[in-house]
């Protein structure tokens, strides 16, 4: 748990600070093709694909005032939309949330993930974050700047790619659809669709593991648990709805 560092006295303008770190580091990649929208560094590969760098301030409710961490994201059009021709109406640029791979400064280095204390200044901030960016996020973004570099190298940076890993398979087979090679999208299709269904026995039969900190409630399938104590508690049962939307998918995508 992370609380907010300062008080009255220490107070600064977060936003201006913010705002100096992300103007002395986009000089740098303005060269690369990255085009700055609000606190997002945005830059379009091979046509359409999406590598973004997002500054984001923590937030002070959550006790994370005076906090900065940097998003990283690679957005696969097909693999968001889920069709195998995506709208080819390009935004002017995508936002972080809205990608396929997505991990954090510090994550993508094997460490946790990095928040910078702003009273550092912007300067020693800004010098880490460009220093992190050209040696390990430039390096992945070159690697993973087309479809073909995607499938061939994604799981050699599994630190890119924290959020969504167990998409895998669906995602490939987004892209074989997109790339045209229909028996190759199937096949990852019915891959990832005996994962999730073998998932799916498994919860049902042995229920699914969640961590739950004292006083913490989680309702689930007819089941309402307050912790009594920081821990993992077991639920039981399992939602059938990932299996039925994979299953009309196939049918959309003429998979079956």
């Amino acid at each position: 748990m992370l609380f907010n560092l300062f008080k009255k006295q220490d107070a600064i303008n977060v936003p201006e600070i913010a705002d100096e770190i992300e103007s002395r580091i986009y000089p740098a990649l303005k060269p690369l093709g990255f085009r700055k929208h609000g606190r997002t560094l945005h830059r379009f590969v091979s046509g359409d694909i999406s590598q973004v760098i997002h500054f984001q301030s923590g937030m002070p409710l959550k006790g994370m005032g005076g906090l900065l961490c940097v998003n990283l994201g690679i957005r696969i059009p097909e693999c968001v939309e889920q069709t195998f021709h995506p709208n080819p109406e390009k935004k002017k640029y995508y936002p972080e949330y809205d990608c396929t791979l997505r991990s954090r400064l510090g994550t993508v280095s094997g460490k946790k993930e990095t928040w910078y204390d702003l009273r550092r200044g912007a300067e020693k901030i800004a010098a880490d974050v460009l220093n992190q960016i050209n040696g390990i996020v430039l390096p992945a973004y070159d690697v993973l700047s087309s479809r073909e570099g995607i499938l061939a190298h994604r799981r050699e940076y599994p630190m890119f790619d924290t959020i969504t890993p167990h998409l895998i398979l669906l995602d490939e087979c987004m892209i074989y659809g997109h790339l045209g090679d229909l028996a190759k999208a199937k096949e990852k299709f019915e891959a990832y669709y005996r994962s999730a269904v073998s998932e799916y026995e498994d919860q049902a039969k042995n229920g699914r593991q969640q961590y739950l900190k004292k006083g913490e409630r989680v309702v689930y399938m007819g089941q309402d648990i307050t912790a009594e104590e920081d821990g993992w508690v077991t639920l039981y049962g399992a939602s059938h709805r990932h299996i039925e939307y994979l299953d009309q998918l196939a049918r959309d995508l003429n998979l079956r």
